[in-house]
């Protein structure tokens, strides 16, 4: 027997450094593909392949790719399953895209697949969480969420999240060229928290705020208004210390440009920023986002999440 799943990459929309506690996020999954084949043996070995880190013949686990050990260990502990197989992934997504929400996901799609455990999406997002949490320490599952469910999700820790839409908002995705370690920064945010309660309680409150009320401005396709609410939001994670001067450069351009609104997405300092533009300056604002030192990369809203098939 083959299978192969697949889940997407994702963007934060809304919400960054505030799902940790409790409060409302907005994340949508990218049609940029994380993909796991996995085969039958005839012996009891788990085999890990990965073509695109060119990784072959790892005997499980493997240090060398954790995101899969840490998936595999996952689910026979909560499955009682096991028996041998090889297992190769394959991604083109993009660095701070989710690389490792995808990985899990769609390894834990091929083993529920495989061994026909029949997990529901809910509990594939419980066990997608405690890898990730296995894997970094840290976490709220959000990018777990978006890539199980796909489209665009409301999230909030302990809850199932919600799809607010499966249909594309006009976004383009600039990518800075710098990649972070999103740990460092969400401790540097909970110590200033820790230190000055007073100060960023509020803005944590705030920006769960916008996220409610970005919701039904998505449902209408509001776009002005949806814009503004993305220039609120990365104010107030500038004010926690996460923006940079290429993500401040990227934003304002797009800005300048035409763009409804703009804001870094993520962790914050490098990755990723995003821009809600119409269709006729689309252009213009692609092309500014780039002069400043970006790349906006192909990248639209999918409205499918975790997808499994499989081969006799």
């Amino acid at each position: 027997m083959k299978i192969h799943a697949s889940a997407p990459g994702n963007v934060i929309l809304f919400g960054e450094h505030v799902s940790r506690h409790g409060k409302p996020s907005i994340v949508f999954a990218v049609n940029s593909r994380l993909h796991v084949y996995l085969e039958d043996r005839d012996d009891e070995k788990i085999i890990l392949n990965s073509s695109d880190l060119d990784i072959w013949d790892e005997e499980w686990p493997s240090d060398a790719l954790e995101y899969v050990s840490a998936s595999i260990k996952r689910f026979f502990a909560a499955t009682g399953r096991k028996e041998g197989f090889t297992i190769t992934t394959e991604s083109k997504i993009v660095a701070g895209i989710g690389t490792s929400a995808a990985t899990v996901v769609a390894t834990l799609g091929a083993l529920d697949s495989f061994f026909e455990t029949k997990l529901t999406k809910k509990e594939i997002l419980n066990l997608g969480f405690k890898v990730i949490m296995d894997v970094q320490g840290y976490g709220s599952g959000i990018d777990i969420a978006a890539a199980t469910y796909g489209g665009i999700v409301r999230f909030v820790k302990g809850e199932e999240p919600t799809i607010i839409s499966k249909e594309k908002l006009p976004i383009l995705v600039g990518n800075t060229g710098i990649n972070v370690k999103s740990g460092s920064i969400v401790e540097a945010v909970e110590s200033k928290k820790e230190k000055f309660p007073k100060l960023y309680n509020p803005i944590i409150e705030d920006i769960g705020n916008i996220t409610d009320h970005a919701i039904d401005i998505i449902k209408k396709k509001d776009l002005q208004n949806l814009g503004q609410l993305m220039n609120l939001n990365h104010g107030l994670l500038y004010a926690e210390g996460v923006s940079s001067l290429i993500l401040e450069r990227l934003v304002w351009a797009a800005r300048d440009a035409g763009a409804y609104g703009a804001k870094l997405s993520g962790a914050g300092v490098g990755d990723n920023m995003i821009a809600l533009v119409s269709e006729d300056k689309a252009y213009e604002i692609e092309k500014a986002i780039n002069n400043a030192g970006g790349k906006v990369l192909n990248l639209e809203i999918d409205p499918e999440g975790l997808l499994v098939e499989e081969e006799i």
